[in-house]
């Protein structure tokens, strides 16, 4: 399902009670509703349950019960990987496999042309790094391999989980400018404990 035009980029839970292993919910019958567009942090101590809702909103992670709707459509639905991004914190990236193939792979998924990404790469200082392979970076590198990854295209919704972590001052920057642009018209749902003090921050849900 697509997004129309006059229609508000949001995510619901309704009643959501979820978990990793039954018996051990993380989170218990859970009411939320965000909508954008503009920037929502999602703050909450270690446990909370703000990794757990991204991976409800990705549609990975299936309800026990209640319902998680993205855009007024079911999470898990396959026509909402079209309008919606998911960063995780962890990269998932193949060792042997070039930065540029990533990117390259990446564009392919979302339906974009692969300079889209090169271009985003080389302004996150990754130009010399195109053709070496992602086992080959830094842990910084390989994030910021991940972040643009994960985010190419254009898209009503996305979540990104510590998006700051591990990466240098100039990308810090360049992540505020691209949140800041992406708020413009789409959703960001952001988990970040300490977010930098340039990020304009709509409004903050705690989880408890």
């Amino acid at each position: 399902m697509d997004r129309t035009e006059d229609q508000i980029p949001s995510v619901q839970l309704d009643g959501v009670t979820a978990g990793y292993q039954r018996g051990r919910e993380v989170v218990s019958a859970l009411d939320l509703r965000v909508e954008g567009p503009g920037v929502v942090r999602l703050a909450g101590r270690n446990g909370a349950g703000k990794s757990t809702l991204l991976e409800l909103v990705s549609g990975y992670l299936r309800p026990w019960a209640g319902r998680v709707l993205v855009n007024g459509a079911p999470a898990a639905d396959l026509g909402v990987r079209r309008t919606r991004r998911v960063c995780r914190t962890q990269v998932a990236l193949y060792p042997h496999m070039t930065v540029r193939d990533h990117l390259a792979f990446g564009a392919r998924c979302c339906g974009v042309e692969a300079q889209d990404g090169i271009r985003r790469a080389e302004r996150h200082g990754l130009g010399p790094w195109l053709d070496h392979n992602a086992g080959a970076l830094s842990t910084g590198n390989a994030r910021k391999v991940w972040l643009v990854m994960c985010t190419l295209g254009r898209f009503d919704v996305v979540v990104l989980d510590e998006p700051f972590n591990g990466i240098d001052a100039e990308s810090i920057d360049i992540v505020v400018s691209e949140l800041a642009d992406w708020a413009g018209h789409a959703l960001v749902l952001l988990i970040s404990h300490v977010p930098p003090a340039d990020v304009a921050i709509t409004r903050t849900v705690t989880l408890r």
